[in-house]
């Protein structure tokens, strides 16, 4: 549930290479690739490379609730970053017009949702509601809100059939989406360094389980990898991943949804 932001990718020249040697993906057009049901919980390892760092994160699924601080009733998902000075965060997701609608950078006060000085982070369009292959959309990120001097994140997407099998320390996916993005940063502080980054993220999801794997590149998907992030482990409602009925090998040995925060740091 994690959202790159939370927010972000996927490995373009494997998905390239698997497509080019297997036959097309069987993807099941009833699964939920994005499930936002109560009690659920996902924890992710997320390597990252541009900040030096690994840490873990975990996205727990609170249920509807009216939030009086945005004056809105949203699914709230309650995401923990064990890093210091990290802590605890709310992201909110509304079904608006076919497509989730993603509220993050939001904080607690006293268990109750508030919202920083600066604003909140909006990404309208974040993931259709019903995914599936070949959809293609375009959105815009907010990851600081829209104050002015601020910087935003233009984004395309497309949504692939995923033929082969994916691993990650959770266990074996079939039947996977895959999203390719292309990001653009601009406006703000990277306008006035006259700068342009740009990046490009592979996102897997599994049928019935959500984000199981990204990975962002600097520039295209053969530039350097900036982050990779991978599910370690998932409960769903209650019950353990040998238990959930999604189609899933054996767990590895040796494990929000959204995407995970943005890898992107500021112009130099």
């Amino acid at each position: 549930m994690l959202k790159r932001l939370s927010t972000i990718g996927l490995t373009v020249s494997l998905a390239m290479t698997s497509a080019c040697s297997h036959p097309v993906a069987k993807i099941d057009p009833h699964a939920d690739f994005f499930p936002l049901k109560s009690n659920m919980v996902w924890t992710y390892r997320i390597d990252s490379k541009s900040q030096h760092t690994t840490y873990v994160v975990t996205d727990r699924v609170l249920g509807s609730q009216y939030v009086p601080a945005l004056k809105l009733t949203g699914l709230v998902v309650e995401e923990f970053y064990n890093l210091d000075r990290a802590g605890l965060r709310p992201i909110i997701y509304l079904d608006q017009s076919g497509y989730l609608t993603r509220l993050s950078g939001l904080d607690y006060d006293k268990k109750k949702i508030t919202t920083p000085a600066w604003g909140k982070s909006e990404e309208a369009d974040f993931l259709p509601e019903h995914l599936t292959p070949d959809m293609a959309w375009d959105n815009k990120l907010f990851p600081y809100g829209k104050l002015p001097g601020s910087f935003d994140v233009i984004q395309t997407h497309k949504s692939f059939g995923e033929p082969a099998e994916v691993s990650v320390p959770a266990g074996h996916f079939v039947g996977c989406i895959r999203i390719e993005t292309q990001a653009r940063y601009e406006g703000g502080a990277y306008a006035q360094a006259k700068q342009n980054l740009k990046l490009t993220y592979d996102d897997w999801y599994a049928p019935n389980v959500g984000l199981i794997k990204t990975v962002a590149y600097q520039g295209g998907p053969q530039g350097p990898e900036m982050e990779r992030v991978e599910l370690m482990r998932f409960d769903v409602s209650g019950k353990s991943v040998a238990e959930a009925p999604a189609p899933v090998a054996a767990p590895m040995s040796g494990q929000p949804q959204a995407r995970i925060a943005s890898a992107a740091g500021k112009p130099s």
